[in-house]
């Protein structure tokens, strides 16, 4: 009689001792899932707003291929990089702020350009230093 007692004690401790550990793990589980989810949701909402500054080691400069002008127009400071893409902020407050580009200034500059000729037509393939590609095809001298 004390045998069974003692067995039955031994399982019941067994299933609590299980139970209690899935318990934990599923909490714990739970605890990773929420953390994830919120660092998630963070970064979802910084690329929707396209604001949030990742960590790097590479400099604005070296990452936009140099500072090709750097000018001040009323407390405006506009950098203009050689790859294209232009800085505008105010010297005071480092906000962002508007100033007058100059009138040849080209936003995303062509890292490839490719010139061929098919079926009487110029056809120029250019592709920027973002990746994007573009084409352009005359054939105002087919037929000619």
């Amino acid at each position: 009689m004390q045998l069974r007692l003692r067995i039955t004690q031994s399982i019941a401790v067994i299933i609590l001792m299980t139970s209690i550990s899935s318990s934990y793990a599923q909490n714990q589980d739970a605890a990773e899932q929420v953390d994830v989810a919120q660092q998630t949701a963070e970064y979802a909402a910084c690329i929707a707003d396209e604001a949030c500054d990742v960590a790097t080691s590479v400099s604005e400069d070296e990452m936009y291929g140099g500072i090709q002008q750097e000018y001040t127009v009323k407390g405006c400071k506009v950098t203009v990089y050689n790859d294209g893409p232009v800085k505008m902020v105010d010297e005071k407050t480092d906000e962002p702020c508007n100033a007058p580009l100059p009138k040849d200034h080209q936003f995303s500059k062509s890292k490839e350009v490719h010139t061929y000729q098919e079926n009487d037509c110029i056809v120029t393939e250019q592709i920027s230093m973002d990746g994007a590609a573009d084409a352009t095809m005359d054939c105002s001298k087919k037929g000619r």
